[in-house]
């Protein structure tokens, strides 16, 4: 069970890693967004989804 809890953790790691990156590839494009339309529904959606991904890390960490 600890093996599997500690691939959970690496793939929801390279996942975070990968969104990240996602949110510092997009985010020039995403504030001409925001000064066009005044909102910034992307990024605000990336950045949700990184927390997320970073408390069900801690969650897994937790039983292990």
């Amino acid at each position: 069970m600890k093996f599997i809890n500690r691939l959970k953790i690496v793939r929801y790691n390279l996942f975070a890693l990968i969104l990240c990156f996602t949110i510092i590839l997009t985010s020039p494009l995403q504030f001409l967004d925001f000064i066009l339309n005044g909102q910034n529904r992307i990024l605000k959606y990336l950045e949700d989804r990184v927390f997320k991904i970073l408390f069900h890390i801690n969650d897994l960490r937790k039983n292990i």
